[in-house]
């Protein structure tokens, strides 16, 4: 069910989307998701985590526009 999630953002950023317009309308309301956005900092990039219903994460590369599970 998540990776549906991971392809249904991935898709949004390619054409476009911005995460606050990809959390509304596509994550928010996912039945996998059971948390709220949290902004993360490595070193100098920049990532957003949501946890998931099954205990992993989805994770949000804002500067590769890029969306993946841990």
């Amino acid at each position: 069910m998540p990776d549906d999630l991971v392809r249904n953002c991935n898709e949004a950023l390619r054409h476009g989307s911005d995460f606050p317009t990809i959390w509304q309308t596509i994550i928010k309301s996912h039945p996998a998701v059971v948390g709220i956005p949290v902004q993360r900092l490595d070193g100098e990039r920049a990532y957003i985590e949501i946890s998931l219903l099954r205990g992993d994460w989805l994770v949000v590369d804002l500067d590769e526009r890029k969306v993946s599970l841990r």
